[in-house]
């Protein structure tokens, strides 16, 4: 009896393969988008499968394959029953192949979550990769024991060696939510486009995606030591319910803020600090509702909202009107599809929006 452990083998394999039907392939991106853990599973034996995978000749994988041909076997068994009507698809070397470096794939996974210490050295310039394609969220315990939950669309890296290295790196790009393991011989340092983020012991929002306008950073607890790339004299320490907003292209102009959230008393200055308080219906931090699958928005401007929403749901949104992108929205999403989304938004903000497929047309009544 086929377990659902090897469906998800099966399926994964067939999927970059090119041998996957197209119920298969709905199968596996349902499968995908249902759960993180899986996402992250099938990030880590693509980049294999990319990596050196498709060039591994099969008498290098024959231990593998032997402990993986039972599994094989049972398999094509089941696909057989399945398709009793129609015309027997067999496995070939290369799905075998693919499923045999899932082994590998495991104990990454396993290995990740549960670090040994070992006496080799790992190389410090080798690094790995997490990403979340938009639409999907994912939680990752790293080596060092830090916890991270990256948001969609979001891309972070860290070197392999980051459990003993004497500088702890992380390179993001998108929205991620930290909870580090505090090492004071071992700092940790997030980079993103525009800013370094020390942690000082700490649990840390940060939105970085390369297109938006603004870089933010929200701590939650403990401290944290903003430096921004363009003034890296300059080292700003965050308190807990403080927000800084750090502006890409926003510098005064004639001695007067050049965006509006920049107040007067910040001349000179592309960014702003100011305090978070939780939305009063959710009795959550806008900044982090979405770690628990929330999207929640205070005052959002409709244009940098369409943003928020293409990600969460994986959509393509175009904005036809000017006078649509500035209202200003509040609200929150949970559960809801991005019809409902939609439906909910346009009671207090009049527009018309059509659909096609993935794509979104919205503009005025």
């Amino acid at each position: 009896m086929e377990t659902d452990e090897q469906r998800l083998w099966i399926l994964m394999s067939r999927k970059l393969t090119g041998e996957a039907t197209e119920e298969e392939i709905r199968q596996l991106d349902a499968w995908l988008k249902a759960d993180p853990h899986v996402m992250y599973c099938y990030q880590v034996f693509l980049q294999l499968w990319q990596g050196e995978g498709a060039s591994i000749h099969p008498k290098e994988l024959e231990e593998k394959y032997i402990r993986q041909q039972k599994l094989i076997q049972d398999a094509e068994a089941a696909e057989e029953e399945r398709q009793a009507q129609g015309q027997r698809r067999r496995i070939g070397w290369r799905v075998m192949l693919a499923a045999a470096m899932i082994s590998g794939v495991i104990a990454t996974i396993w290995l990740m979550k549960n670090p040994i210490r070992l006496h080799t050295t790992p190389a410090a310039d080798e690094w790995v990769t997490v990403s979340t394609p938009n639409g999907i969220r994912a939680h990752v315990v790293l080596p060092d024991s830090t916890q991270v939950w990256l948001n969609a669309g979001s891309e972070m890296r860290y070197k392999k060696d980051i459990d003993i290295a004497s500088l702890r790196e992380i390179t993001l790009s998108g929205e991620a939510y930290f909870e580090v393991q505090h090492r004071p011989h071992q700092p940790m340092v997030i980079h993103t486009r525009h800013l370094d983020i020390r942690d000082l012991g700490t649990a840390f929002n940060v939105r970085a995606y390369p297109d938006d306008p603004v870089t933010e950073a929200t701590l939650i607890e403990g401290a944290i030591e903003i430096i921004s790339r363009s003034h890296p004299e300059e080292k700003i320490r965050l308190k807990p319910s403080q927000r800084i907003t750090f502006y890409h292209d926003s510098w005064t102009v004639n001695g007067q803020p050049a965006h509006p959230n920049i107040s007067p008393n910040t001349e000179g200055k592309n960014y702003a600090l100011t305090q978070v308080k939780p939305d009063p219906k959710e009795s959550l931090i806008p900044d982090t509702a979405w770690k628990v699958n929330k999207l929640v928005f205070q005052s959002e401007r409709f244009d940098e909202l369409v943003k928020q929403l293409e990600r969460w749901y994986n959509v393509h949104i175009i904005l036809k009107s000017k006078v649509v992108a500035g209202y200003k929205l509040t609200g929150s999403f949970e559960n809801e599809d991005i019809e409902q989304a939609l439906k909910a938004l346009q009671i207090t903000a009049p527009f018309d929006y059509h659909i096609r497929n993935d794509s979104i047309w919205i503009e005025k009544p």
